[in-house]
C-alpha cells in the first residue's frame, strides 16, 4: 500500500507493507518499505499488487520495481526493475518462472526472465512512446491510458489480463472476454477455478474463465447497508468462503472536502483505509480492519497466506 506518514493530504505517498492477523481484525506489523528513486523526491511511490511466489516468498510490484520479500522477516531479499517499467500494478510468476509484469501507463504486459531481462512484450493498445527509460517520467505522463492493465494471471498456459479503462478481462493469446460492464475492474486472481474481481465502486465479481459464466456477484454498498462513501475498492484474495477486500479512502483538497460534506451531507463522509472481510456464501460482512491514518492511505492487494506459510 502507500501511506502519507505524517497523515497530511499534501505529502506524497510512500510504500507500506501490512500484516494482519485476520482471524483477530488486527494489524501485527507496518514495514516501510524503500524503493529505488527514480524522478524528483516529491512524486508518490507505492506497493502496487503483490502475490505469493513459488518460493513461498512475497513478490511485490512498485511503480518501477519488484521486489521479493522474505514474509518471516519483511526484508528485501532481491529487486528487479527494467528501462520499460513505468506505473507497475502486478507481478506474478510464469508457469515457465519468469516473471510477467503489468504496466499500466504504457498499456503493456512485460514478461521477463530471471535476470530481470526482457524477453517479451505484450501491447494492448498501440501507442508512441519515447525512447529510452521511462522509469523517471512523471507518474501521469501517458495519460490518458487506453486500457490500463492492472493485473495478470494464469489460468493453465493462459494468461488473462484485467483491463481496467475498457472494463473487461482479456486472454492472452487469443481474444475471449470477460466483461465487467458495471465499473472499472481491478485484480482478477484465480481462487477455487475462477477468477475473483474488484470494481473500483464497491462491488465482488467471481467468473468461471472456462465458461465465461458468472459464479459471484456482490454489491457491497447494498450487502453493508451503507450509506456513506466506501472508498476505492482494489485488492482481493479468497480462502474457502472468507473473501479478503482492500477499500482505500480517498482525499481531496481540503476545501473540496468541505464543499462535498455540504452538498451530500452523511453520504459524503469517507470510510477509512481498510480491509473487509466477507463470507461470500452467505453474503455477510465478518470483520474489518483499519490501516489508513487521517489521510487515508492506497491499497492494490491483499494477500493470504496460511498460518503454516
Amino acid at each position: 500500500m502507500g501511506v502519507r506518514p505524517q497523515g497530511r493530504v499534501g505529502e506524497p505517498l510512500r510504500p507500506l507493507l501490512c500484516e494482519v492477523d485476520a482471524d483477530r481484525g488486527c494489524v501485527l506489523r507496518r514495514q516501510p518499505i524503500e524503493v529505488v528513486q527514480h524522478g524528483h523526491d516529491g512524486i508518490d511511490q507505492e506497493l502496487t499488487s503483490a502475490c505469493r511466489g513459488p518460493d513461498g516468498q512475497l513478490w511485490q510490484a512498485a511503480h518501477t520495481e519488484v521486489l521479493r520479500i522474505d514474509p518471516q522477516t519483511l526484508d528485501v531479499t532481491a529487486r528487479w526493475s527494467h528501462p520499460s517499467f513505468h506505473n507497475v500494478h502486478s507481478v506474478i510468476a510464469a508457469p515457465d518462472q519468469d516473471l510477467v509484469v503489468t504496466a499500466t501507463s504504457t498499456d503493456r504486459v512485460l514478461k521477463l526472465d530471471a535476470t530481470g531481462r526482457l524477453i517479451h512484450t505484450w501491447s494492448l493498445a498501440p501507442r508512441e512512446l519515447p525512447r529510452g527509460d521511462l522509469r523517471g517520467l512523471d507518474h501521469n505522463a501517458f495519460k490518458p491510458h487506453r486500457c490500463h492493465p492492472n493485473h495478470a494471471e494464469f489460468v493453465g498456459d493462459t494468461l488473462w489480463v484485467t483491463r481496467f479503462a475498457t472494463r473487461d478481462c482479456r486472454s492472452l493469446p487469443g481474444d475471449r472476454i470477460i466483461a465487467l460492464p458495471e465499473a472499472m475492474p481491478h485484480d482478477g486472481r484465480l481462487r477455487g477455478g475462477w477468477l475473483w474481481f474488484t470494481q473500483v465502486t464497491g462491488r465482488v465479481v467471481a467468473v468461471d474463465p472456462h465458461t465465461l459464466a458468472r459464479k459471484v456477484d456482490l454489491d457491497l454498498q447494498a450487502l453493508t447497508g451503507e450509506s456513506r462513501m466506501l472508498g476505492w475498492c482494489r485488492g482481493i484474495d479468497v480462502v474457502g468462503d472468507r473473501v479478503f477486500v482492500g477499500f482505500s479512502m480517498l482525499r481531496r483538497p481540503r476545501h473540496r472536502e468541505v464543499l462535498r460534506l455540504l452538498w451530500r451531507g452523511l453520504r459524503g463522509h469517507k470510510l477509512p483505509t481498510r480491509v473487509l472481510e466477507l463470507d461470500w456464501r452467505a453474503q455477510r460482512v465478518v470483520r474489518e480492519t483499519v490501516l489508513g491514518n487521517a489521510a487515508g492511505g492506497t491499497i492494490y492487494a491483499v494477500t493470504a497466506y496460511p498460518d503454516n506459510a
